[in-house]
């Protein structure tokens, strides 16, 4: 049995359970940065690779390409177990990497392997259900029999929905959410969130730039503060810190900054194990912070915009926007 984890959290802790079968991760981030269509293999290695190496600290490119190479290599694998069992929550970062799985399947012929999913949203007795990898070893083996062989249906809407996670045009995503997603349950939720981070309509932000901005109005706050408390607006979160520090300095390392950031030099990455305590560091706001908060100011008018969400690359002015209000995908044509 071979069983498939995003993340090295759920993963380490299965290993610990009484499940039996090989455990290896299949975690590329791709709710993060860009995921271009219609790319070759290598390319598609050399752009997220690049992308990848550019939010670490000492990873370079090379590096990265080959992590996510063995991870390929090691599911590709597969045929040489009875079973695969596919092991994901319902939010973006596993919804999004369950869809590219769902798509890579259908195009493999499986011989006499069964694929399985294994895919939740709650758990008993916890509240706020933050992911797989805050289970225990025996959670998460009280959880294995839940598992159901993928079906047809399953495998059709996962390569429906990759290839308009990856179209130039969000209008893809829209269309799909727009249809029937029954068949992964959590998916359609995980594309509206996915699709609010392209540029609000009303002041340019996408919503996480919006938590953040909201969260450090408050008070000068650590970055620990700030994770924390944008975590808590979010229903189920999908980031991890390297990712919360990228939009950060995003927001603030630039001519026209929406935040200040003080501290010893860039906010510690993962792989950065001499980081100073991320106590170090103060996060402010902008006046001009402040103005596109209270919509008096566009976000994008003012600094501009050179961004991938899934497919699509958002440039000096972003054809596509969220209206909030509306809860859809529009183009916003320049005037």
């Amino acid at each position: 049995m071979l069983h498939v984890h995003c993340g090295d959290s759920s993963a380490e802790q299965l290993r610990k359970s009484e499940v039996a079968g090989d455990v290896i991760v299949w975690g590329d981030p791709v709710c993060d940065g860009p995921t271009p269509a219609h790319l070759t293999p290598h390319a598609w290695l050399e752009v997220r690779a690049a992308y990848l190496a550019a939010q670490s600290a000492h990873l370079t490119a090379d590096k990265v390409s080959a992590h996510l190479s063995a991870q390929d290599v090691a599911l590709a694998q597969f045929s040489a177990h009875d079973e695969v069992v596919l092991w994901y929550d319902a939010c973006l970062f596993d919804q999004s990497i369950l869809i590219r799985a769902l798509d890579w399947f259908a195009q493999h012929a499986l011989g006499a392997t069964r694929v399985s999913l294994l895919c939740i949203g709650e758990f008993p007795g916890r509240s706020r259900f933050l992911g797989l990898g805050e289970l225990n070893p025996a959670e998460l083996a009280a959880l294995f029999p839940q598992r159901h062989t993928v079906t047809d249906e399953e495998l059709a809407l996962g390569q429906r929905a990759w290839a308009a996670y990856c179209a130039p045009d969000p209008t893809a995503v829209q269309q799909l959410i727009d249809d029937d997603t029954s068949a992964l349950p959590y998916l359609r939720e995980a594309l509206i969130r996915h699709l609010q981070q392209l540029p609000d309509r009303r002041d340019g932000l996408n919503r996480l730039e919006r938590e953040i901005l909201y969260v450090v109005r408050v008070a000068h706050a650590d970055p620990a503060t700030i994770f924390t408390e944008v975590s808590a607006t979010e229903a189920r979160p999908f980031f991890g810190d390297t990712m919360l520090w990228h939009v950060i300095e995003e927001m603030a390392c630039v001519p026209t900054p929406l935040l200040t950031l003080i501290g010893p030099g860039p906010l510690p990455r993962f792989d950065d194990s001499s980081s100073s305590a991320l106590s170090a560091w103060t996060v402010g706001i902008t006046a001009l912070g402040s103005a596109v908060l209270a919509g008096q100011a566009d976000a994008v008018h003012r600094r501009g915009i050179d961004r991938w969400v899934g497919g699509v690359h958002l440039g000096t002015y972003p054809t596509w926007r969220w209206d909030e209000e509306a809860g859809r995908v529009v183009r916003v044509d320049k005037s």
